[in-house]
């Protein structure tokens, strides 16, 4: 890199929300010059490295079912990028069971693909995941399994083919002068933008010196992978335990099981968004095996702890800041809605037309005038509701 550069488009972060950003725009506008600057290409750092990569569409803010849909309809053009085994959610207790015909009938009004079935049939469709003691399952065929790394080197490439740079290296500042971002700084020189988007995940705050919070709260979470096994006759659904904060998925060779049900923990991330192992974590996945069946005998054979971001409304902050002109983010995105948030977001820096209901719950600036420090026990608060969120009350 040379002691200055010019770009039209600076995005910080190269995991699965900057890469497809740096591919949207780059196939779009191949006038523009777009710049990626990330710490590390040949790894992947972030939280997209370790996602466990569950592509569940329906969610109960009609704003990420509608952003996940779109995810899952440019997933499927990257080979290898996503797997339809569809999706199971289990439900154990009366109370359970009353949830998931509920989920049923708001999937449906969306335009989702699902259906109840038995816990025997949900059995016979993951045998290794699944008891047939439950009450009741929901099935939503057209989820599946996304490959993260697959799809962020598809995006880097491409976007890479037509024009895009990509530049190893730290962002040490962003330039913002008179109420307008001019681009940001980093060690080897500074680069000239009249547009910079942070998408750089659970280290977004770092870079954030700005009138308003940015409640991106990185949070500790417990995975495992389990010993190798010959492949299976037939694709297993992703698996869901709603009511006991678990989730399960067949990663071909071996099955992976994760865990929310535990004293919600924020950790600062270092180099990586993979954190020290939490002794307290292993009795959370102790209590979440004894939900897969005795005879799959799945044990850890690799633990652990996943680093990813939260925020008080269990939404991702993705739109422009409004004191800094220029200025974007796209923080606490998942895989499941990474391609829509990018696309959506290149809408808003072209100064098309955006729903707005989308526009409002994204909003980065939505908690100004809040104290962090609430918003950071807002946000710890909703981890062991991970899939609630209060977009309505925006």
């Amino acid at each position: 890199m040379t002691s200055q550069q010019t770009a039209d488009i600076v995005i910080i972060g190269g995991g699965i929300v900057g890469s497809a950003l740096a591919y949207f725009w780059s196939i779009s506008d191949a006038e523009k010059r777009v710049v990626v600057i990330d710490r590390s290409f040949s790894t992947l750092k972030g939280s997209t490295g370790v996602a466990p990569g569950f592509v569940g569409q329906f969610n109960e803010s009609e704003v990420l079912t509608r952003l996940a849909i779109d995810s899952v309809k440019e997933y499927l053009k990257i080979p290898g990028g996503v797997d339809l085994v569809g999706g199971i959610e289990l439900a154990t207790s009366s109370h359970g069971v009353e949830k998931l015909k509920s989920r049923l009938e708001m999937a449906k009004n969306v335009g989702l693909e699902a259906e109840l079935i038995s816990a025997e049939r949900a059995s016979q469709m993951a045998p290794s995941l699944v008891r047939n003691d439950s009450l009741l399952a929901l099935h939503f065929a057209g989820d599946g399994t996304a490959s993260p790394i697959t799809i962020v080197s598809f995006y880097r490439e491409e976007a890479r083919k037509h024009g895009a740079d990509l530049i190893e290296g730290d962002v040490t500042d962003i330039r913002v002068s008179d109420g307008r971002v001019n681009g940001v700084m980093t060690p080897s020189g500074f680069v000239e933008a009249s547009k910079v988007v942070i998408a750089t995940g659970i280290w977004a705050p770092d870079l954030c010196d700005l009138d308003i919070p940015i409640p991106v709260i990185p949070v500790a979470h417990p995975y495992m992978y389990g010993e190798y096994h010959e492949l299976n006759s037939q694709k297993y659904p992703f698996v869901r335990f709603p009511e006991h904060l678990v989730y399960a998925r067949d990663h071909g060779r071996f099955y992976g099981l994760g865990s929310y049900n535990h004293v919600p923990i924020a950790q600062k991330p270092e180099g990586s968004a993979v954190g020290n192992w939490i002794e307290q974590f292993d009795a959370t996945l102790d209590q979440a095996l004894k939900l897969i069946p005795g005879e799959t005998k799945l044990a850890p054979r690799e633990k652990f702890n996943g680093i990813f971001s939260m925020t008080p409304d269990n939404m991702p902050l993705v739109g422009e800041i409004s004191s800094a002109k220029g200025l974007y983010m796209a923080a606490a995105v998942w895989v499941t809605h990474a391609a829509g948030s990018a696309k959506f977001l290149i809408q808003m820096m072209k100064g098309e037309a955006v729903d707005t209901a989308t526009k409002r719950a994204l909003d980065p600036n939505r908690f100004k005038g809040r104290d962090i420090e609430s918003l950071k026990q807002e946000s710890l608060d909703g981890y062991n509701h991970i899939y609630k969120t209060q977009e309505n009350s925006q």
